[in-house]
């Protein structure tokens, strides 16, 4: 739902007074004042979904001076307690929507608006006003920053998400409403004005895989984003490897061990008996909870490119070509699955079950399931990854920030910065272009309270760089002699880290203890 332009807007004055935020979108305009806004079944079907039943506990301000409540009747108010904005999850946050209707009056008779002002409250709680500056907080901009909403959404009846736009990092003036209506304007994406819809969904791409250098934060950069789901156990994990198949991936008839009570001479005996039943793996079981609620659900795949991903996903592959988040193409289920998944989804509550999904003779991936991967650039793959298969995915680079904490190497009692090794070691990889997957991320290796020790840093890193980059591409040449370098030069006979070598190395690299 595209807002009434500024009227959702914060810290962006007109000079000369006025031009307070409406806080409001009529829906709807001319005769009748029928309601004709985009998407207005699915926000409306949300505002149902999350509306409150003691409406009259709401207050808003309304017509002018905001004393005009006798000429509006609320008509329904919902209460969203997952509130996004540009994709991001506001954390601990809650939002109070309103629509209003004007019953009296000399103008705009039957007029419904949509309210979301700051001032608001539910049970004498001012919950949007401590909604938008958690927002701030979430966007990263200082308190006092001047920004605007253009856009608003809801996502699976029960998600409310912002798009907004920032104007400044401090409070902006304007010499008049159509020098501040430019600066809005400025700002907004240019083309298809569905685009603001879709940058709503940046962060909650349905498949993507996380890719670059060994320690990056991959895995970390999914952990955040999915942490609340993870306490609500809405995430589910797998790690491929060269032995995955679709068995591990999706399931298969196991032996199990079943006890049972016999009767024999009036005696009761248990017994235990080997049977067979079907054991779900992690696809199964993200598929089965996503088709059980409508929050949105994760399937996590840990270095997708360890695994023969046209062998574990099979006829799966077909599910991943989405058209708003549904597979378009569905695929017939096996006896063994289906059978599963009609028995685990019998309880759904959900009524939008494409034909034959909840009887489980039909797999469909519904919009709430999200499949995201990790992909470790460094690593030799056993089984290159399809160009069919990765244009079903997005990719996303994660860089290596070599400044991310104040971390240090220690080898004797000299204190190493580890920044200045990753920026000098990776550079030195650099000098040759094809070793560039090869560089080393922050978080290649642990630090205990901010200290790397020497047996890490040799075991670990070192080993790494002279095991898998320089055996392939050389001791790089600034270094000297590869026998001078050679890795064992790096231990004492009796086993302990020479520590003088590793200082040698570092002063060979300009790093200073």
């Amino acid at each position: 739902m595209i807002l009434n332009l500024g009227s959702l807007a914060f810290n962006a004055n007109i000079m000369s007074g006025g031009g307070t935020p409406a806080w409001g979108t009529e829906l709807g305009q001319g005769e009748g004042y029928k309601f004709a806004f985009e998407d207005m079944s699915d926000f409306f079907t949300g505002m149902v979904y999350k509306s409150i039943p003691d409406i009259d506990n709401v207050t808003c301000p309304l017509g002018k001076g905001g004393n005009q409540r006798s000429d509006y009747d609320f008509v329904i108010a919902s209460i969203f307690d997952k509130v996004y904005v540009n994709g991001k999850r506001v954390n601990d946050a809650r939002f109070l929507l309103l629509i209003v209707k004007k019953i009296t009056g000399d103008y705009h008779v039957g007029r419904r608006t949509i309210k979301y002002n700051p001032r608001m409250t539910y049970h004498d709680e001012y919950i949007n006003d401590d909604c938008y500056k958690k927002m701030v907080y979430t966007m990263g901009l200082p308190e006092d920053a001047a920004w605007f909403v253009y856009e608003m959404n809801i996502v699976n009846q029960d998600q409310l998400h912002f798009m907004a736009f920032e104007l400044g990092q401090e409070p902006q003036e304007y010499r008049s409403n159509d020098e501040r209506r430019n600066a809005f304007l400025s700002k907004l994406p240019t083309g298809d004005k569905h685009q603001c819809h879709t940058a709503i969904h940046s962060n909650n791409i349905f498949q993507q895989i996380y890719y670059g250098a060994p320690g990056t934060g991959k895995s970390n950069k999914v952990k955040e984003q999915t942490a609340e789901a993870e306490r609500e156990g809405r995430v589910f994990r797998t790690t491929f490897h060269p032995d995955s198949d679709y068995s591990t991936f999706v399931g298969c008839y196991k032996p199990t061990m079943k006890e049972n009570v016999i009767s024999k001479n009036g005696v009761e005996t248990k017994e235990e008996q080997i049977v067979y039943r079907f054991v779900p793996q992690a696809f199964t079981n993200a598929y089965i909870k996503a088709w059980s609620t409508t929050e949105d659900v994760y399937l996590v795949i840990e270095e997708i490119n360890r695994g023969n991903c046209a062998q574990i996903f099979g006829d799966l592959f077909q599910l991943l070509d989405r058209k708003d988040g549904v597979s378009e193409y569905p695929i017939n289920a096996d006896s063994d699955l289906r059978d599963h998944i009609c028995k685990a989804l019998e309880q759904s509550e959900r009524t939008d079950f494409p034909d034959g999904v909840k009887e489980g003779k039909k797999l469909v991936l519904p919009s709430n399931l999200y499949i995201w991967a990790t992909m470790n650039t460094s690593d030799q793959s056993l089984f290159p990854i399809d160009s069919a298969f990765k244009r079903r995915w997005d990719w996303v680079y994660v860089p290596i920030d070599t400044k991310k904490e104040n971390w240090h190497i220690k080898v004797g009692g000299d204190l190493y910065s580890w920044t200045a090794f990753l920026e000098k070691i990776n550079n030195e990889i650099l000098t040759d272009e094809t070793a560039e997957d090869k560089h080393l991320g922050f978080y290649f290796c642990k630090a205990e309270g901010g200290e790397i020790t020497q047996e890490i840093f040799v075991g670990k890193v070192l080993f790494y760089l002279w095991n898998d980059v320089f055996k392939v591409y050389g001791i790089p040449s600034a270094f000297g002699s590869s026998k001078e370098w050679a890795y064992t030069k790096f231990y004492n006979p009796d086993g302990k880290v020479n520590e003088q070598k590793v200082k040698d190395l570092m002063e060979k690299l300009g790093i200073e203890s």
